[in-house]
């Protein structure tokens, strides 16, 4: 495999320590032999970033060992069917798909093993860095980084794989490059993959409430519950609502349900969709549900407000 470290100095390359030899070290505990390469520690963020493939399934159970001081995120290049073992036993088994990602807190550490070929990235984020960055917001509370799930964003995918590609896209200036990508990737995880580390005692407002309206809007087709939102922003249900209601007007159910029908209307004006289709791609449960909320919001029937639009043609 060849190795290439970007680095301002060329035995520095570890997630939480300060050589190279660490951040083999943590790989070989976990079952990786030899990287593709290796970026890191960046002169400003301090982040470090190892890539490793294989060719084919590896027969071991690989032992994922926690990384103190660092979030790692970890990124499947290439679909890779694993499974998970609690002890002895298997837990999960199945496919990842290519381009997708994880957020993993330092304390995490697990055993897996890997069923086919791999191309998988791990960048290791100083958790001083989050911290430092999402002080910048100014939160009055404490946020992490929170995506258990593996996730597909492509701006995640795009910042990683600039990293990636940096000597090729900056030259000599690849390591300024790198360690401006990790400060933006940090900057879009705070905003929409962080969750508070504690109740939020105050309101809801600034990043907060726009961490919500965005949560809402990316997911209208399958309205959030109370208890998701409030969880997003660390709060009981009934002090969620109450604050949502003071912020935006109205109650979370009626904010959405407005959304929603707002989203349908410019269906219907768009184009020649089935009513019964435009209610299902907008979470409503039935054409009959969809047609009594349009027609009480809006003084027409879904139908009746397409119809003008074609007069008006």
């Amino acid at each position: 495999m060849v190795h290439n470290c970007i680095s301002n100095n060329p035995e520095a390359c570890s997630p939480d320590m300060d050589s190279l030899d660490d951040l083999e070290s943590w790989f070989r505990t976990s079952g990786v032999a030899s990287l593709n390469a290796c970026i890191g520690p960046l002169p400003g963020s301090r982040a470090s970033l190892g890539r490793w493939t294989s060719d084919g399934p590896e027969q071991m159970v690989r032992a994922v060992s926690p990384h103190p001081g660092s979030y790692r995120l970890a990124l499947m290049l290439e679909p890779v069917d694993a499974r998970i073992w609690h002890g002895s036993t298997p837990v999960w088994g199945g496919t990842i798909p290519a381009n997708r990602f994880r957020l993993c807190p330092p304390a995490e550490q697990g055993r897996w093993s890997q069923l086919s070929s791999c191309d998988i990235v791990n960048l290791f984020i100083p958790v001083a860095l989050v911290e430092r960055l999402a002080a910048q917001r100014g939160e009055p509370i404490a946020m992490a980084l929170s995506a258990r799930q593996f996730q597909s964003d492509r701006t995640v995918l795009g910042l990683v794989r600039n990293m990636l590609d940096a000597r090729m896209l900056a030259g000599p200036l690849a390591t300024e490059l790198c360690d401006h990508l990790v400060t933006a990737l940090v900057c879009y995880l705070l905003e929409h993959y962080s969750t508070p580390t504690q109740a939020e005692p105050g309101g809801l407002s600034g990043a907060r409430l726009r961490r919500v309206l965005l949560h809402i809007a990316q997911h209208l087709e399958s309205p959030p519950s109370n208890a998701d939102l409030a969880a997003l922003c660390g709060m009981s249900e009934a002090h969620f609502s109450r604050e949502f209601r003071l912020a935006v007007g109205e109650p979370p159910h009626r904010y959405m349900m407005l959304r929603r029908l707002e989203q349908a209307s410019a269906a219907l004006l768009a184009g020649d969709a089935r009513i019964a289709d435009i209610a299902q791609d907008n979470g409503f449960h039935s054409a009959s549900h969809f047609i009594r909320a349009f027609t009480a919001r809006f003084g027409l029937s879904p139908s009746a407000y397409r119809g003008r639009r074609l007069l008006a043609e």
